[in-house]
């Protein structure tokens, strides 16, 4: 979804829980918010919109609980957030191409799971701030064989 940061799973969960809130089916609700993105179309109903904007922030505020997480190499984080940004960018130029579409899948799945997030989007912020904090600016040190 162009609003929310997240692979087609999320999404489609987003879409069911706005279904849910606005009283509709999840077809309803999907063609509903398909209609914003083309120009000739009426707006979606104000109940449908409102649903939408309160499923968005209940996934991007999804509550939590605290885990021990091991942090990945800053300059590891740094390729994949790389790969999901470019992956991202030509997914949206591309949206049709489906072999595409799984790869950001795969990327935004990737960056959840080297940082112990379910969401992309709080995946993304933990990752931008752990490079700031790392002032990721040189290449990456050279990889010492193993001995």
């Amino acid at each position: 979804m162009a609003l929310l940061p997240c692979d087609s799973r999320g999404a489609r969960r987003v879409l069911a829980e706005a279904a849910a809130l606005a009283g509709l089916t999840l077809a309803e609700t999907a063609l509903a918010v398909t209609a914003v993105l083309r120009d000739d179309a009426p707006r979606p109903p104000a109940v449908v919109e409102s649903a939408v904007r309160t499923a968005i922030d209940r996934a991007l505020t999804a509550a939590r609980a605290p885990s021990a997480v091991l942090l990945p190499n800053p300059y590891v984080l740094h390729r994949h957030l790389a790969r999901f940004r470019d992956l991202r960018r030509r997914t949206f130029a591309n949206a049709d191409d489906p072999g595409l579409r799984a790869r950001y899948d795969d990327a935004a799945y990737t960056l959840c799971v080297l940082l112990g997030h379910r969401s992309v989007h709080h995946a993304l912020t933990a990752a931008e701030h752990l490079i700031a904090a790392h002032r990721l600016t040189g290449p990456a040190p050279a990889a010492r064989p193993d001995s």
